[in-house]
């Protein structure tokens, strides 16, 4: 089994090189409390590393094809990133708040989730997307 929290371990069980960069991606990754838009990733990862938006979202791009990140469409067109959930590339969904702009990651996804069943016969699903979008606890507040 993979430990899922450790940077290293997860991009050698995916068969990628433990970079320096690709480190600080997760790093930084896992230390924000929702799924971020790169710039928001860019700003804390340039808290330890050097990097530049190219080499950024290339990272992200072969972190997602590696299965260790997802990507999420936000209500506003921007991609969020998330680390896949136990260290799979399990679907689970998204809440977004239409006031702040913060997507969170709910639990994965009920395998009662039947996808295929809505859908034509002879259609195969490939990808399961799901957002909720409404207003946060804080903007309620607020």
């Amino acid at each position: 089994m993979t430990n899922t929290t450790d940077p290293r371990a997860r991009l050698e069980h995916a068969g990628l090189e433990a970079t320096p960069r690709r480190i600080a991606v997760l790093e930084a990754l896992a230390a924000l409390p929702h799924a971020p838009a790169a710039q928001e990733l860019l700003d804390a990862v340039r808290r330890t590393t050097r990097m530049d938006k190219v080499t950024l979202y290339r990272t992200l791009d072969l972190l997602v094809e590696a299965g260790i990140l997802q990507r999420h469409s936000g209500a506003d067109g921007t991609f969020r990133h998330c680390m896949a959930p136990a260290g799979e590339n399990a679907p689970h969904g998204h809440f977004q708040c239409t006031r702040c702009g913060v997507m969170t990651c709910l639990p994965p996804l009920p395998a009662a989730l039947d996808a295929a069943a809505l859908l034509p016969a002879g259609v195969i699903v490939e990808h399961v997307e799901v957002r909720l979008d409404g207003v946060c606890g804080r903007c309620q507040r607020g």
